[in-house]
């Protein structure tokens, strides 16, 4: 029973720790702009105060920002044009009508901000969802004011959640990790109940630090331009990327689900926001680009065998063809990710591709561009 009550009271501290403290968030933060180097706050599931505070600190330098969901986390500064000095704001299953809502506090607020990419996710369901767009303050106070303000986990809950057998394995981990360390003592005070741990080296040479209690030492965050560093993370093989590729095109995926939730129709309010938008950004002097996000290659075409879910998929890509024409504007057309050459080792899942893909993207469409050839409506090369 004792050893019971010390794996429960270390996991509830590592449960509280997992969570978040205002303390974290602002320490994070600061490093990273101290040092340019790779962190994030937990938690990975509410990341927009820590990037609201990072964006703060960055606006007097960019003026391109990247909005979206994580499907875009792998876009960075140097995926764009010498002028362009950008930031990725993209945020865990960032919804379409936060986007919005992102997009037009920043132009409200921050002229010099211009030019904008743009994440349209069907994928995840987001660009379908009812409703009109999220008025959303991404000024540090506002982020501050409520952050740790969410309601509390009943303490039965949380005492379920410490015993269950993989936190027990993940505590198992982390005290072996400790062992194995010159000063076990020490490193068990900083990571049960220190804000952050030490200063370490990515293996690009990037200093790194850590405010979460999970991934220790992986480098896996996010960097000063804010994009996700996918460090030791999966890349697919091609037998696994067909299958799931297979896996998603089945009517009972969520991803098909999602995209016949509204037999394929995207929430017309929400591009008509977006249209006025780009509209108004190009008036300023900017630009506002658009992109479905990369999915595995094949999966496109796969949902295209499926008769129901073809029909969702084309009704889908009609509006956006409208929609981008009547606004004279681009829809990057992503979604089969294998009209750029990406290749399936460049993914992590169906919808998560690592940098490699996301610059083929992004250069095949700047060189397009630059030639001339970029007409509005979905943008997509042969192959």
């Amino acid at each position: 029973m004792a050893a019971l009550g010390v794996i429960l009271a270390l996991n509830l501290v590592l449960g509280e720790r997992a969570l978040g403290s205002l303390e974290a968030l602002q320490k994070a933060s600061a490093w990273q702009q101290a040092t340019r180097g790779v962190t994030y706050a937990p938690p990975m599931t509410n990341s927009r105060p820590f990037k609201a505070l990072r964006l703060a600190d960055r606006l007097p330098e960019i003026n391109t920002l990247v909005l979206g969901a994580s499907s875009l986390m792998g876009v960075t500064e140097a995926m764009f044009p010498n002028g362009l000095r950008a930031y990725n704001f993209t945020l865990t299953a960032n919804s379409t009508a936060a986007v919005i809502g992102e997009a037009e506090f920043i132009e409200r607020q921050h002229s010099q901000v211009r030019n904008f990419l743009i994440g349209l996710d069907w994928a995840i369901g987001v660009l379908y969802q009812p409703g009109a767009a999220a008025v959303v303050d991404l000024t540090p106070a506002a982020q501050l004011a409520g952050y740790g303000g969410a309601v509390a986990v009943p303490l039965t809950r949380k005492i379920m959640d410490a015993l269950s057998a993989p936190k027990i394995a993940i505590l198992g981990r982390t005290l072996g990790g400790i062992g194995r360390t010159s000063d076990p003592w020490a490193n068990f005070r900083r990571v049960f109940f220190q804000a952050g741990d030490t200063e370490y080296r990515c293996p690009d040479g990037l200093p790194a630090r850590d405010f979460d209690v999970i991934g220790r030492g992986a480098c896996l965050s996010f960097r000063y331009d804010g994009s996700w560093t996918f460090a030791g993370e999966e890349h697919l093989s091609d037998a696994r990327a067909r299958l799931r590729a297979q896996a998603m095109a089945a009517p009972s995926s969520q991803f098909s689900q999602f995209l016949c939730s509204a037999q394929g129709e995207p929430n017309l309010l929400h591009l008509k926001r977006l249209g006025a938008f780009a509209q108004r950004v190009w008036a300023a002097g900017g630009w506002a680009v658009f992109v479905l996000p990369p999915l595995v290659p094949g999966l496109e075409a796969e949902m295209f065998k499926v008769p129901a879910l073809g029909g969702c998929l084309a009704r889908t890509k009609a509006v956006l063809t409208a929609w981008a024409r009547d606004n004279h504007l681009t829809v990057i057309d992503a979604a089969a990710s294998e009209h750029f050459g990406c290749k399936a080792g460049e993914f992590l899942d169906e919808n998560h591709a690592w940098p490699e893909c996301h610059a083929r993207v992004l250069g095949r469409y700047w060189r397009d561009r630059e030639a001339g050839s970029i007409t509005p409506g979905l943008y997509r090369p042969g192959l």
